[in-house]
């Protein structure tokens, strides 16, 4: 085994956290070291990056730079896609942009994180976000910042009749991506600009590539930390077929939500009952309960309909448009906890599902506010074996939302004047009662991609908690997670928005201490 120079601050995972983190410390002189698993293509000026990361019509089920991990959702085992690349998941990604509510973030407050209430991340989310729409001149959104955002066309004749009927319906127009709490339909924002998806490699590290405090080693596997009381003192890890250890002062992981609880278990850093059924409780192993625990996501279903002969000649297929509705379940809820998407057209490339559906009309129900509550573990301290993730969707609540969703669809899609673009007789218009359409979700469920959690934020008091406000890992003076994983709680929309401005934030903090 071999060792390489030692670095200052080391950044485990190039996805959007360790990109925005790695660029913003780099930026305020440290001298950083980060690495990423999967290759790196270099800057985009280059053209050198694959089509399918450029062109924001790919998405990742068919992808080679995906980890190849397995969940299991109920009775099923499905395939759960995590970037192996850097730029990460949001280079494989549908490339959705969502603030989620206000009220989200105050929940974290109440949770006991005072500096992570909805007014405190504001000014991380406008520094991160760049929208400019006309669409949304009179709503308080981003309009400077880092990423491009793009609100996706819902222009054609189809989506005239869609937003007539939600109008029907009393739903008034909304910022349906923004953190406003309004029951409503609106837009679906992107982080892609005429077609071209801009993912962090491009926004971020293409800022600081090149300095001479800055470096990426690319196709790097982290096998374990190497750590001594109080110290994350190195990584060991597998570079070119090649075990190294690099040695550093400041360890951040920004490894995912699955990256980062699978790197602390493997490395002796997790429950007890995992570490006594590993047989790898001794002197080097720490307690903390955690780590793995709390695993949330989004869950729903995607479904089409066919459409009449009316629809067919009238639908302008060769366009891809999406729309949006916010639906509460219950009037007396504060925000959403569903959501209904239309969409209609060529919007993914390389999606054997999706690809099914071409030539229909697609909807996709989201439950954004799930009661469900995972575990991902390793198997083995082996670090070829991939961890066993459990989203454990068992709650009845959770099903009983999803039935509501489906069933507002199915009286939405047969009033006017929607009505007249679907053929009446297609799609779930043949399920009929509730236990076929309970046994429908069952067998149609997936989750979306948004794992949260793992580790996520608290004081040490807190027995649930890994990393503290500030994402200092609870026992630790030099190791920090600052990656989707710390959230406690999942907000009501696509993550990877919150994601930057998560890393925006912490890499605040640290520079502001050191």
């Amino acid at each position: 085994m071999s060792s390489n120079k030692f670095c200052e601050i080391l950044i485990v995972g190039a996805g959007t956290s360790g990109s925005v983190v790695a660029t913003r410390l780099a930026q305020a002189g440290f001298n950083v070291t980060l690495i990423e698993a999967g290759p790196d293509f270099g800057p985009q000026k280059e053209n050198r990056w694959p089509s399918e990361i450029v062109d924001d019509k790919f998405v990742g089920e068919e992808t080679d730079f995906d980890w190849g991990y397995t969940a299991k959702l109920g009775s099923k085992e499905i395939r759960y896609l995590r970037g192996k690349i850097v730029g990460g998941s949001s280079a494989i990604n549908a490339s959705g942009i969502n603030w989620g509510l206000k009220n989200d973030y105050d929940e974290w407050k109440k949770l006991g994180l005072t500096n992570w209430d909805f007014d405190s991340m504001l000014p991380f989310f406008k520094k991160v976000e760049n929208l400019k729409d006309r669409n949304y001149s009179d709503i308080s959104r981003g309009t400077s910042g880092e990423l491009q955002v793009s609100r996706q066309k819902a222009e054609g004749a189809y989506f005239k009749s869609f937003i007539e009927t939600c109008k029907n319906r009393g739903y008034n127009f909304i910022d349906a991506t923004g953190p406003d709490s309004s029951e409503g339909y609106g837009f679906v924002t992107r982080n892609s600009v005429n077609g071209k998806r801009e993912h962090p490699s491009k926004v971020y590290l293409d800022q600081v590539r090149g300095l001479k405090n800055f470096s990426i080693i690319a196709n790097c596997e982290v096998i374990r930390i190497i750590w001594k009381n109080k110290k994350a003192q190195a990584v060991e890890a597998l570079h070119n077929n090649k075990r190294i250890v690099i040695n550093t002062d400041h360890l951040i992981l920004c490894s995912g939500s699955v990256g980062s609880p699978t790197l602390l278990q493997r490395s002796g850093i997790g429950p007890y009952e995992l570490l006594k059924e590993l047989d790898f409780l001794t002197s080097e192993s720490k307690i903390i309960d955690g780590v793995g625990k709390n695993l949330q996501d989004h869950f729903g279903i995607r479904f089409s309909y066919l459409p009449s002969k009316y629809g067919m000649q009238n639908i302008d297929w060769g366009q891809s448009e999406s729309m949006r509705i916010r639906l509460k379940e219950k009037s007396e809820d504060v925000g959403h906890n569903l959501t209904l998407s239309s969409f209609v057209g060529s919007h993914i490339k390389n999606n054997e599902e999706l690809a099914s559906h071409a030539n229909r009309i697609q909807f996709v129900t989201w439950l954004v506010k799930p009661i469900s509550v995972g575990y991902l573990k390793i198997a083995s301290t082996n670090y070829q074996i991939d961890p066993v993730i459990n989203f454990q969707f068992n709650n009845e609540q959770d099903i009983e939302s999803l039935l509501f969703a489906l069933k507002f669809a199915k009286k939405f899609i047969s009033e006017e004047p929607i009505k007249k673009w679907i053929d009446q007789s297609s799609g779930l218009q043949n399920i009929a009662n509730k236990k076929d359409i309970i046994n429908w979700i069952n067998d149609n469920l997936s989750y979306y991609y948004h794992m949260v959690g793992t580790c996520r934020m608290g004081n040490e008091l807190d027995d649930g908690s890994v990393v503290n406000e500030r994402g200092l890992v609870h026992g630790f003076d030099n190791m920090y997670i600052f990656d989707a994983s710390i959230m406690p709680q999942i907000p009501r929309g696509m993550l990877n928005l919150t994601v930057f401005t998560i890393a925006e934030k912490m890499a605040k903090h640290f520079i502001e201490k050191y």
